[in-house]
């Protein structure tokens, strides 16, 4: 079966790989659609040593069983349900567990073994392209409940990619003020048409000032969505005093955080939990996901689909890979 294979920094290509078997309590699935992350992004750019050479890549996608072609989610996150943390509520966190695409080979691949617990039913009225993006609407999903914020608090999401959109679009379901930031205009226009009541181009202006000046005494609670060194350390700066600062779009390496005045510092990770309120409210029609889809290709175009996401002069938010 062809399937996108990592052998290396800026080396994801298709090959041609031996089919997987399913063993008990597992099912076989047809790929139908993924979508690129920005984890993706960085293993492709070689700034997480994480993947194997050799390893499939992938974890946000869907497809369909094989004998009755019922459409499905596979969630990515393997657990054991037996650990201290499965019996605390946190499979996430699993001692023997981890997540398809990272630990384990992923879903980008003609046919992908899931566990049957894994596999949540696409609700008619739901396209592949809107299930291929559940991943990042279930952890704003997480990430927002976790941080907990009253109606009317100040949300200040540093980043505006798929992950910061949709947290913006979750934040103003809480009934929460959002303030954007961003360097890209594109992308804080769709900020701005999901609600965002302020939004901020960080090259254009001193983040930490306007902030300041919007909100009188800084964020009630800042999300780092954006993935870099300079936007995590800037985090403090843009809080209030015991505010609530959440570090969300990923870092690999030390950070210099000035964290004072009773600022409580989260971190937030993907969670299966969350996953079938982010399918219901994307059938509802209550989280947009398929404005963030900007390009499309087929699987056995992934070559050219991971250098459209990782080029900005192309506008990418979300790209998507398709079966056919």
């Amino acid at each position: 079966m062809k399937a996108v294979v990592f052998k290396g920094p800026r080396k994801m290509d298709v090959e041609n790989i031996p089919n997987p078997s399913s063993s008990k309590g597992e099912v076989l699935v047809r790929f139908r659609a993924g979508s690129i992350c920005g984890t993706d992004l960085h293993f492709y750019r070689g700034e997480w040593n994480v993947l194997r050479i050799g390893q499939v890549i992938g974890h946000d996608a869907c497809g369909e069983l094989l004998d009755t072609r019922v459409r499905v989610v596979m969630v990515p996150v393997i657990y054991c349900g037996l650990c201290w943390y499965c019996s605390q509520g946190l499979p996430h966190l699993c001692e023997n567990g981890g997540i398809k695409g990272f630990d384990y080979d992923g879903f980008f691949s003609e046919y992908v073994v899931v566990p049957e617990r894994n596999l949540l039913p696409i609700p008619e009225g739901v396209s592949d392209d809107e299930a291929a993006v559940l991943e990042p609407v279930a952890l704003a999903i997480h990430t927002l409940d976790m941080l907990n914020p009253r109606v009317h608090e100040w949300v200040t999401i540093i980043g505006q990619g798929p992950i910061g959109i949709l947290m913006t679009q979750i934040a103003k379901l809480k009934g929460c003020r959002v303030i954007a930031i961003d360097m890209l205009d594109y992308r804080l226009k769709l900020s701005e048409k999901f609600g965002a009541d302020f939004c901020i181009n960080a090259q254009n202006e001193n983040s930490a000032s306007r902030v300041m000046e919007i909100t009188g005494r800084g964020s009630d609670i800042v999300i780092e969505a954006a993935g870099t060194r300079q936007a995590v350390e800037q985090t403090p700066l843009l809080t209030r005093k015991a505010g609530k600062i959440a570090l969300v779009g990923g870092f690999d390496g030390y950070l210099d955080l000035g964290v004072v005045g009773e600022i409580k510092l989260f971190t937030s990770h993907i969670s299966p939990i969350e996953y079938p309120l982010a399918l219901r409210l994307i059938a509802e029609g209550r989280v947009d996901v398929k404005s963030l889809v900007t390009h499309r290709f087929r699987l056995t175009e992934f070559k050219q689909a991971i250098e459209t996401a990782n080029n900005l002069s192309e506008k990418p938010v979300k790209v998507i890979i398709t079966a056919y």
